[in-house]
């Protein structure tokens, strides 16, 4: 697989070309890495950002708690400079990447603020999500 540096969310048939990374942890375990500043695995996948947003009493603020983290850790991410796969289901584009939740849209963007489509169900943004 080749990726380049930063956050790369997959849907289940994109995953499905390209594959996984051998490491793999929950978004929970992700989110609290990060903000701990604790090391990460240089190629990782992580599981479940669209249950954790969808769960959510308010998708939207669970989207800007997910965005802070990485926004305000961003030199220690810099430092790890991990390639971070998210493997979402649901995932459709229309004018920009959305997770559906029964009718409802959780737009990406709200993480990523530079998100852009790399190929069919293949989003990517880089390290520095305010960009």
């Amino acid at each position: 697989m080749s990726l380049d540096i930063g956050f790369h969310v997959h849907s289940e048939d994109a995953v499905e070309r390209h594959g996984r990374f051998d490491d793999e942890m929950s978004v929970v375990e992700f989110l609290r890495r990060v903000k701990r500043m604790e090391s990460l695995p240089y190629d990782i996948t992580v599981n479940g950002l669209d249950d954790f947003l969808r769960g959510a009493d308010d998708p939207l603020e669970a989207c800007e708690y997910v965005h802070d983290i990485l926004r305000d850790h961003v030199n220690f991410l810099l430092t790890e400079n991990p390639r971070v796969q998210f493997v979402v289901e649901d995932l459709e584009y229309w004018d920009e990447p959305v997770l559906r939740d029964n009718g409802t849209e959780i737009p990406l963007n709200r993480i990523f603020h530079g998100i852009e489509q790399e190929g069919s169900g293949w989003y990517y943004s880089n390290i520095n999500v305010q960009s």
